[in-house]
Protein backbone atom coordinates (compact mmCIF):
# COMPACT_ATOMS: atom_id res chain seq x y z
CA UNK A 1 0.00 0.00 0.00
CA UNK A 2 1.36 3.37 -0.98
CA UNK A 3 1.61 5.85 1.88
CA UNK A 4 -0.28 9.05 1.17
CA UNK A 5 -0.56 12.34 2.98
CA UNK A 6 -4.26 11.67 3.57
CA UNK A 7 -3.47 8.29 5.12
CA UNK A 8 -1.16 9.94 7.63
CA UNK A 9 -3.73 12.66 8.24
CA UNK A 10 -6.48 10.06 8.78
CA UNK A 11 -4.40 8.15 11.33
CA UNK A 12 -3.56 11.41 13.13
CA UNK A 13 -7.17 12.63 13.13
CA UNK A 14 -8.47 9.26 14.32
CA UNK A 15 -5.87 9.23 17.11
CA UNK A 16 -6.79 12.73 18.26
CA UNK A 17 -10.51 11.99 18.14
CA UNK A 18 -9.97 8.68 19.91
CA UNK A 19 -8.02 10.42 22.67
CA UNK A 20 -11.04 12.67 23.17
CA UNK A 21 -13.34 9.66 23.36
CA UNK A 22 -14.98 10.26 19.99
CA UNK A 23 -14.47 6.87 18.38
CA UNK A 24 -11.28 7.52 16.46
CA UNK A 25 -10.92 3.80 15.77
CA UNK A 26 -14.28 3.73 14.02
CA UNK A 27 -13.32 6.71 11.89
CA UNK A 28 -10.00 5.09 11.04
CA UNK A 29 -11.79 1.88 10.03
CA UNK A 30 -14.14 3.79 7.73
CA UNK A 31 -11.20 5.53 6.12
CA UNK A 32 -9.26 2.29 5.67
CA UNK A 33 -12.25 0.51 4.16
CA UNK A 34 -13.45 3.20 1.79
CA UNK A 35 -10.25 4.98 0.75
CA UNK A 36 -7.58 2.26 0.71
CA UNK A 37 -7.20 -1.13 -0.91
CA UNK A 38 -6.94 -2.98 2.41
CA UNK A 39 -9.27 -5.93 2.92
CA UNK A 40 -11.51 -5.80 5.99
CA UNK A 41 -9.36 -8.21 7.99
CA UNK A 42 -6.15 -6.23 7.42
CA UNK A 43 -7.92 -2.94 8.19
CA UNK A 44 -9.14 -4.41 11.49
CA UNK A 45 -5.67 -5.68 12.32
CA UNK A 46 -4.11 -2.26 11.66
CA UNK A 47 -6.83 -0.55 13.69
CA UNK A 48 -6.23 -2.88 16.64
CA UNK A 49 -2.46 -2.48 16.34
CA UNK A 50 -2.81 1.31 16.55
CA UNK A 51 -5.14 0.92 19.54
CA UNK A 52 -2.65 -1.03 21.66
CA UNK A 53 -0.36 1.88 22.66
CA UNK A 54 -3.39 4.00 23.56
CA UNK A 55 -4.88 1.21 25.65
CA UNK A 56 -1.58 0.59 27.46
CA UNK A 57 -1.10 4.28 28.25
CA UNK A 58 -4.70 4.59 29.41
CA UNK A 59 -4.31 1.61 31.75
CA UNK A 60 -1.13 3.08 33.26
CA UNK A 61 -2.69 6.52 33.76
CA UNK A 62 -5.94 5.12 35.15
CA UNK A 63 -4.01 2.98 37.61
CA UNK A 64 -1.85 5.94 38.64
CA UNK A 65 -4.98 8.03 39.23
CA UNK A 66 -6.72 5.27 41.18
CA UNK A 67 -9.43 4.80 38.57
CA UNK A 68 -9.01 1.07 38.02
CA UNK A 69 -11.39 -1.08 40.01
CA UNK A 70 -9.70 -4.43 40.54
CA UNK A 71 -12.89 -6.37 41.22
CA UNK A 72 -14.63 -5.05 38.11
CA UNK A 73 -11.49 -5.60 36.03
CA UNK A 74 -11.29 -9.24 37.14
CA UNK A 75 -14.95 -9.74 36.21
CA UNK A 76 -14.74 -8.04 32.81
CA UNK A 77 -11.36 -9.31 31.59
CA UNK A 78 -12.42 -12.92 30.86
CA UNK A 79 -15.46 -11.76 28.85
CA UNK A 80 -13.27 -9.31 26.93
CA UNK A 81 -10.74 -11.99 26.06
CA UNK A 82 -13.42 -14.50 25.02
CA UNK A 83 -15.22 -11.85 22.96
CA UNK A 84 -11.96 -10.88 21.26
CA UNK A 85 -11.21 -14.48 20.35
CA UNK A 86 -14.72 -15.01 18.97
CA UNK A 87 -14.50 -11.76 17.00
CA UNK A 88 -11.10 -12.69 15.59
CA UNK A 89 -12.38 -16.12 14.55
CA UNK A 90 -15.46 -14.58 12.90
CA UNK A 91 -13.37 -12.02 11.04
CA UNK A 92 -11.35 -14.81 9.45
CA UNK A 93 -14.35 -17.08 8.84
CA UNK A 94 -16.83 -14.56 7.39
CA UNK A 95 -16.43 -13.40 3.78
CA UNK A 96 -15.07 -9.85 3.50
CA UNK A 97 -18.23 -8.40 1.92
CA UNK A 98 -20.42 -9.77 4.71
CA UNK A 99 -17.97 -8.53 7.34
CA UNK A 100 -18.13 -5.01 5.85
CA UNK A 101 -21.93 -5.01 5.90
CA UNK A 102 -22.05 -6.33 9.45
CA UNK A 103 -19.55 -3.71 10.61
CA UNK A 104 -21.47 -0.95 8.82
CA UNK A 105 -24.70 -2.06 10.50
CA UNK A 106 -22.94 -2.13 13.87
CA UNK A 107 -21.67 1.44 13.36
CA UNK A 108 -25.12 2.60 12.28
CA UNK A 109 -26.79 1.05 15.34
CA UNK A 110 -24.16 2.38 17.77
CA UNK A 111 -24.26 5.85 16.22
CA UNK A 112 -28.06 5.89 16.43
CA UNK A 113 -27.95 4.77 20.06
CA UNK A 114 -25.43 7.48 20.94
CA UNK A 115 -27.43 10.17 19.11
CA UNK A 116 -30.63 9.10 20.89
CA UNK A 117 -28.87 9.11 24.28
CA UNK A 118 -27.48 12.59 23.63
CA UNK A 119 -30.91 13.84 22.52
CA UNK A 120 -32.56 12.46 25.68
CA UNK A 121 -29.88 13.95 27.93
CA UNK A 122 -30.27 17.38 26.35
CA UNK A 123 -34.05 17.15 26.49
CA UNK A 124 -34.01 16.25 30.19
CA UNK A 125 -31.34 18.72 31.27
CA UNK A 126 -32.62 22.04 32.68
CA UNK A 127 -32.37 24.96 30.29
CA UNK A 128 -30.07 27.78 31.37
Amino acid sequence: MELHFFSILAVYAASVLGAMGLGGGSLLMLYLLFFTDLPQQEAQALNLFLFLPTAALSAVLHRKNGLLQGKTLKQMLPAGIIGSLIGAALSVWLPSHLLKKTFGLFLLLMGSKEALTLYREQKLSPKA
